[in-house]
């Protein structure tokens, strides 16, 4: 099983949480290319890589030709290894053979090749491998320099290119990892089997669009095409897999439950959140009156729910219903709930939200954001859409920055509405426009909370332009964090455009309190930060697999990408600086993969109303892989400390022993669970 989808937040660049995984994994030195110079600049073409948690792996960056050859320049190539060597008196590898994507032989070049040894007598040339390689360079290791942190820039356009591969690739991750999880725990507590096989043929099919021209956005339109249906199937095979981990209890009499609900939860971060579920009345509808759905348990404690307009949009006196709700859950397991139909209307209940706020009446924009006790965290307006200029390649070659404001969207009158507003959560609606473009741009917010989530269903119709979203805040300062594979960084303020994970947080001191607003999102790796603006890259319109040596006219038409409709889902956060960070790991889970809920499906004679594989703490250890081991025996617990803290951590799984643990900042741990108790902390790979 992969650990993280590494390519997902680096895009040709190297990821600072890279160095601790590349050692867990057995790895003794990493060779890379990009970025060159002077992209990166390096005091040395070999040296100790640092990563965010301290881990250190030696580095070599190609420093002679790429890492393939040309036609006609084997020969060339080898004579700038050779100076190098000279000038180093080290030894000094030269990459060779045809191809883009790597060299393949051809007997020309190896024929040339040995010409070469044959005449060359200061230096010796010979065929090797990396493992060679890493053995001449050990000796070097302790006088290299140090370098730390992301291996960072080039090509800014992957960030944001073809931005449905990227929430695929967001989407798709966790959902690997939710299912699996589910399936351990059916597994483990039922004895049910686990599907290893299915998983694994699950795994390559996502694991294939992180290619490097495809998971960049740097393909054809029907490589994109390809891709989108490669996790479309990945997806339609985990629905398949987890669905028996949600039936694995159900053996014997079922209760007699007028509309069954189950929930089943694997992020062990949050596990009071809200859920939605959708459901038939009845069999039929009730074609007269009024009637509304109640929730209760398994022990028949009612439980606050609010109906919701559901997908479809029928006529039938609400034959088809739509009920959201806060479920307390098991952080791994199932919990179980009854919805029952009641004659007559609902009640509306108001309240007030969790993240007080003030909405702009002239656009519907929120310009007022309270992180408590009266800490005001705007400047401006909060998530504005903006449009930008963007003229660049599919790689954004070049370009740094994209920064010029063409338009901004500007909101279609008497479009503004409440669409449900409940006990539970409420949801606000209203319409924006630009050219030819269209955001259908709803917000709902929470009472208990702390939370504002934004749901943009976008028509975008704009060629060779980008759209931002901007947060105007009252941080202005000089570094802005955000999550990287395997750790955390800070960007600087440049408004150049840099690559995140799934979050970014400001933090500053308001009113003599620290004070954080992060934004988490679903897929957009790419933003800029300057003057305490965060603005987040989310589509861009440049031409597909379009490279700038190549001249753009007017005719004949091309392909441009992100043309169409697009659903974009982002939460904000805000509140003390030191509780915001700790939240956010949880939150993206959730946002990525929420809880599973399903309606109708029959709950059987139960011991316990909800049902836990795991219990841990504190949230700030996440989750990253609960699976079976590699032989089938035993559990396999993969966790990391998210937030940068030394923590101390609680871990039990199900009838065996509460174990202890300690974690530096970002460090990741992998544990092996045996049936009979034992447990014990194990490698990344073999898990033994």
């Amino acid at each position: 099983t992969a650990l993280m989808d590494m390519a997902s937040s680096t895009y040709f660049g190297h990821s600072g949480g890279l160095p601790q995984i590349l050692s867990l994994a057995g790895y003794r030195m990493y060779i890379h290319m990009r970025p060159q110079d002077p992209d990166l600049k390096l005091s040395s073409d070999l040296y100790r890589w640092h990563g965010v948690d301290g881990s250190e792996i030696l580095t070599y960056r190609i420093a002679v030709g790429l890492y393939h050859t040309e036609r006609d320049n084997i020969e060339q190539r080898l004579q700038e290894g050779l100076e190098l060597a000279l000038k180093l008196n080290r030894d000094v590898p030269v990459f060779w053979g045809i191809g883009n994507h790597g060299g393949g032989a051809t007997r020309e070049d190896l024929e040339k090749i040995n010409a070469f040894i044959g005449k060359e007598k200061r230096v010796r040339v010979i065929h090797s491998t990396p493992e060679i390689l890493y053995k001449s360079f050990k000796k070097f290791a302790k006088s290299a320099p140090i370098v730390e942190g992301d291996l960072q820039r080039i090509f800014t356009g992957c960030y944001t290119s073809l931005s449905r591969i990227k929430r695929g690739a967001q989407k798709g991750l966790a959902e690997l990892v939710q299912g699996e999880a589910l399936r351990t725990m059916a597994w483990w507590m039922r004895h049910q089997r686990f599907p290893d096989k299915e998983f694994e043929n699950a795994w390559r099919d996502h694991l294939f669009n992180d290619f490097h021209d495809i998971l960049p956005g740097s393909c054809t339109e029907p490589a994109e095409s390809d891709a989108l249906a490669l996790y479309g199937r990945t997806s339609e095979t985990i629905r398949r897999l987890r669905f028996p981990g949600a039936s694995a209890a159900n053996k014997g009499a079922y209760r007699n439950l007028y509309i069954p609900v189950t929930v089943l939860n694997t992020n062990s971060a949050l596990f009071r959140v809200p859920v939605e579920v959708e459901c038939m009345l009845d069999l039929r509808p009730k074609w007269s009156g009024f009637w509304h759905l109640r929730l209760y348990d398994l022990n028949g404690t009612e439980i606050p729910c609010q109906e919701e307009q559901p997908e479809s949009l029928l006529p039938f006196n609400g034959w088809r219903r739509k009920v959201s709700f806060f479920a307390a859950m098991p952080q791994l397991g199932a919990s179980h709930y009854e919805l029952r139909v009641v004659e007559g209307k609902g009640s509306a209940e108001r309240f007030v939200p969790a993240l007080q706020h003030t909405i702009d009446t002239r656009n519907g924009l929120i310009r007022e954001l309270d992180a408590g006790d009266g800490r005001e965290c705007l400047a401006g307006y909060l998530m504005q859409p903006i449009v930008v200029d963007d003229d660049g390649d599919s790689w954004g070659t070049d370009r740094w920055s994209y920064r010029t404001i063409v338009g901004k969207f500007e909101t279609l009158k008497d479009s503004f509405t409440t669409l449900h507003d409940g006990p539970i959560r409420k949801t606000t609606e209203r319409v924006l426009v630009y050219n030819r473009s269209k955001i259908v741009y709803r917000v709902t917010v929470y009472p208990n909370w702390p939370v504002i989530e934004f749901h943009l269903r976008i028509l975008w119709n704009e060629e060779r332009k980008r759209l931002k979203l901007s947060t105007q805040t009252v941080f202005k300062k000089d570094r802005i964090l955000s999550e990287v594979p395997g750790g955390a960084i800070y960007r600087p303020a440049d408004g150049q455009e840099h690559v995140q994970g799934r979050w970014c947080m400001v933090e500053g001191t308001v009113k003599e309190k620290q004070t954080g607003l992060a934004i988490i999102n679903s897929g957009q790796p790419g933003f800029d930060f300057k003057d305490g603006e965060i603005r987040l890259s989310v589509l861009r319109s440049a031409a597909y697999c379009h490279e700038q040596g190549f001249k753009l006219g007017n005719a004949p038409a091309r392909k441009y990408m992100d043309l169409g409709i697009h659903d974009i889902r982002l939460l904000v956060t805000a509140g003390d600086a030191d509780v915001v960070r700790k939240l956010l790991s949880g939150l993206a889970d959730w946002l990525s993969a929420p809880p599973v809920v399903f309606s109708h499906l029959p709950i059987g004679p139960l011991k316990e109303e909800r049902q836990s594989l795991l219990e841990l703490e504190p949230a700030v250890v996440r989750l990253l892989a609960c699976k079976q081991s590699w032989d089938g025996k035993a559990a396999i617990i993969r966790l990391q400390e998210t937030a940068g803290y030394e923590t101390k951590t609680t871990i039990q799984l199900r009838n065996q022993k509460k174990l202890r643990l300690s974690f530096a900042p970002y460090e990741i741990k992998t544990l092996r669970f045996e049936r009979s108790g034992k447990f014990r902390e194990v490698d990344l790979l073999e898990e033994l």
